[in-house]
């Protein structure tokens, strides 16, 4: 998905990967544009599965391990590794898209790095909230379902924390030294783009690895090169990374910086010679890859059953819980027993689900407007959730039915008329 790339940057990345200790002389893979994505890894010859493709040695991966001896101790400590690796990536983006990074520790792996990020959603919200700024895809905003609507504000309000925090810290006289000119306002348009460049890059290509005691902690991440090029295939990956050793133990690795990284075939497919390297970078919804990457997963062909995922929440506090005297207690019931949120409807080809929180939260205001003995009926609907039984009643699972279909209605309706709205504008235009 880099889509600035050209054949002298990957040839100073692998010239300096060598100097690194990786090695490259005969490497399996290489970078090549696509018809649709950019560039792309690809292969350089047959792969047997579970063959080595590529390794990386741990002082060539940009994480908050490797980037720490370089800062003010208390720089580093008043910022996450998101923080950090992005204030790093912002102190040292290229000049211009013909320039490369001049940083002395990652200058050859950054200046591979996407110069923009104009079809990512989160740069038109920024965009528009900066005047001076233009962005001609920002009224696509204005069509976005309210669950998207909703993720991307989150997103934005994380990008503006960030941004104010490694401010704050770049600032300070301690970082004087790192800075390449007096550090511009808060405010100041160019600063916070750059920002959001090196942001997204860090959001969008980071990975898992394992820096911490504690497997869950937030630092356990990495920029890994070469493996930025390789793209989403939302049905199979024919690469995957192999387990270090602090996976395999559990533990914080040793030395700290880590060990590096291997990736290797898939045991399941043989890959050919000029076959795409390919990763699936999670079970997502389209909700969660648009906002958090900047692209859809499109229509699968035949082989494949196509999937969708309809975040209804909204609609769930809207038209259930708006005018229910009881909506509070209801809520509060949900939020206690961890069913609050996660209102999804799922569909395939063969059927469509409904998810758990969903049928609980249902279950629960149905209940609930038909309660006598309120604490007896909440014990009720507390043995269905916990699984020691199956229904709560006949009527309120039928009550509940009704409900999926009053919510599907309102779906389809409201993406009817946005679509209306949006052909109509479209023929005006």
């Amino acid at each position: 998905m880099c889509e600035n790339a050209p054949g002298d940057r990957w040839d100073n990345l692998m010239v300096w990967l060598k100097k690194q200790g990786a090695e490259t002389t005969d490497l399996t893979v290489e970078c090549r544009k696509t018809q649709s994505s950019g560039y792309g890894l690809f292969a350089r010859r047959s792969c047997p599965p579970g063959s080595l493709l590529f390794s990386i040695p741990a002082k060539a991966m940009i994480n908050v391990t490797t980037l720490r001896p370089h800062y003010p101790p208390k720089a580093v400590q008043a910022l996450t590794g998101i923080q950090l690796v992005s204030m790093h990536l912002f102190l040292w983006r290229p000049k211009g898209d013909n320039e490369d990074s001049e940083d002395p520790l990652f200058g050859p792996y950054i200046s591979t790095l996407p110069r923009e990020f104009g079809s990512h959603p989160l740069t038109w919200v920024v965009q528009s909230k900066h005047q001076g700024t233009a962005c001609q895809d920002d009224h696509l905003l204005r069509w976005l379902p309210p669950s998207v609507s909703s993720t991307l504000d989150r997103l934005h309000h994380r990008f503006t924390t960030d941004w104010s925090k490694v401010h704050s810290v770049m600032i300070q006289p301690l970082m004087s030294a790192k800075l390449r000119g007096p550090p511009a306002g808060v405010n100041d348009v160019r600063a916070v783009m750059d920002f959001l460049w090196a942001w997204l890059n860090v959001n969008t290509r980071c990975i898992y690895y394992r820096l911490k005691s504690s497997k869950s902690n937030p630092d356990n991440f990495t920029l890994c090169p070469i493996l930025d090029f390789a793209n989403h295939n939302s049905c199979t990956s024919n690469m995957r990374p192999g387990p270090t050793n602090a996976d395999i133990w559990n533990s914080a690795p040793v030395p700290s910086i880590g060990e590096g990284l291997r990736f290797f075939a898939c045991d399941h497919a043989k890959i050919q010679d000029d076959d795409e390297i390919m990763l699936t970078y999670g079970c997502h919804s389209n909700k969660t890859l648009f906002t958090e990457y900047g692209f859809v997963n499109g229509p699968h062909d035949v082989a494949t059953p196509a999937c969708g995922e309809v975040d209804v929440q909204d609609v769930v506090e809207e038209s259930i819980y708006r005018d229910q005297s009881r909506s509070r207690a209801i809520k509060d019931l949900l939020v206690g027993e961890g069913h609050w949120g996660d209102c999804v409807l799922f569909s395939t080809p063969d059927s469509a689900q409904v998810s758990w929180p969903l049928i609980a939260a249902l279950r629960l205001h149905h209940l609930m407007g038909t309660a006598i003995e309120i604490d007896n009926d909440i014990q009720l609907w507390r043995d269905v959730i916990a699984g020691r039984r199956e229904l709560v009643s006949d009527d309120n699972e039928q009550s509940c039915r009704d409900s999926i279909l009053h919510i599907c209605d309102e779906v389809i309706g409201r993406a009817q008329r946005v679509l209306e709205m949006n052909i109509g504008q479209s023929l005006e235009q």
